[in-house]
């Protein structure tokens, strides 16, 4: 039986490894063939934001004297898009010193991760778990694979990815019951995009299920958020020495505030219910057209598994509570939400990839449950430190 596993195991990942394959070159097709339309033909949509701040960075932050190239001269000098936490421009900078800085280069830790991102959820679902799981876990990076939104955001250097990589991880952590070690890729996600913080109601979720004792539930959900509080500004401290720390966490309110906020008229917005059907996606490009267009075929069946796993909660109390993909899912729509209800009316489909991975743990989740399985305490028994 053990062979058998071995060797199923061994199919699963050169499969998944194909999946994996599909995403790159495609996410790399888009990034070396799309435009623009402006800023000198360079950036694409929103990267004149994060690029040109990351470029910054690495040269007044940082101290690089490499060569750069200033593709736009469009924003302000001063400008280091506060709004939005450092890590992903980080990234963004290392790309420029380790490859050059030219647009395909900056895109290049995009596309990584998102090819990784149906890998490492197989390896997540797979690794010490029954052939069941085997195959959930090649179902899983399908789903994965298969959403058009991981592969557009894939080739373009915005944030939204990095937030959903780190979230991928986040979510295999918390799936083989390693929350503190989930918490510290929360803090990672979080730390890209703030769309990351919506991780740590999910966590906070996934404990009260997971442990019976409400003190040490309540110990576990503090030094989650202690940990996820120490990553995020463990990544500032560059800027901290930098800038002082006054004057960064004024701006970083500042930008939160703006996060609350609606936008001017302009691009195509929609509401996170919109994205299940694909309504009114955020073009990125017109030289091509490239549009972050969700997959409906996907969304809407992870909702409605997302909702009928929490109604089964509720119905059968703890048997079926600790499913991380719903639990994930839930909590990123529902703050999506919240921001929306707090003032921010425009909202883009792009921001709609952190959706992916918890998707992709949805389907399976529910899939195991039809077949029969439990998940949590019963399956999947890891660890929960």
């Amino acid at each position: 039986m053990e062979k058998v596993k071995k060797v199923s195991f061994i199919i699963g990942l050169i499969i998944t490894i194909g999946f994996s394959y599909m995403v790159g070159i495609s996410a790399y097709h888009i990034a070396s063939t799309t435009s623009g339309g402006g800023y000198n033909n360079s950036y694409i949509s929103d990267e004149i934001y994060y690029v040109d701040s990351a470029r910054r960075i690495l040269v007044n932050v940082f101290g690089y004297k490499g060569a750069t190239y200033p593709y736009s001269g469009e924003t302000a000098s001063t400008y280091y898009n506060f709004e939005h936490p450092p890590l992903a421009k980080y990234i963004i900078a290392l790309s420029m010193v380790l490859l050059g800085d030219r647009p395909i280069n900056w895109r290049i830790p995009s596309i990584i991760m998102a090819s990784l991102i149906p890998l490492i959820i197989y390896l997540g679902i797979s690794i010490k778990n029954d052939i069941k799981w085997i195959f959930l876990g090649v179902v899983a990076a399908l789903i994965a694979s298969s959403d058009h939104i991981l592969i557009v955001m894939g080739s373009v250097a915005l944030l939204d990815i990095y937030a959903a990589f780190f979230l991928t991880i986040a979510i295999v952590m918390a799936f083989r019951k390693r929350l503190l070690l989930s918490a510290v890729f929360v803090g990672l996600s979080s730390a890209s995009k703030e769309t990351g913080l919506f991780g740590v109601l999910a966590l906070i979720i996934l404990i009260f299920a997971l442990y019976d004792k409400k003190a040490v539930a309540l110990k576990r959900i503090g030094e989650v958020i202690l940990i996820v509080l120490f990553v995020i500004l463990i990544v500032y401290i560059p800027l901290f020495y930098h800038f002082g720390v006054l004057n960064v966490i004024q701006q970083t309110i500042g930008g939160y505030k703006w996060d609350l906020q609606s936008r001017p008229l302009g691009p195509p917005t929609s509401t996170p219910s919109g994205w299940l059907f694909n309504v009114n996606p955020f073009i990125l490009s017109y030289s091509p057209l490239l549009e972050a267009s969700t997959t409906p075929t996907i969304e809407i069946p992870a909702m409605i598994s997302a909702i009928s796993i929490f109604i089964s909660c509720l119905l059968y109390k703890r048997k079926y509570c600790y499913n991380v993909g719903s639990v994930f899912y839930i909590s990123i729509f529902l703050g999506f939400w919240l921001v929306y209800l707090a003032g921010n009316h425009t909202l883009y489909s792009f921001y709609s990839v952190i959706l992916t991975p918890a998707a992709a743990f949805t389907l399976i989740e529910a899939l195991n449950l039809i077949i029969g399985g439990l998940n949590g305490k019963v399956e999947n028994n890891n660890s929960t430190v």
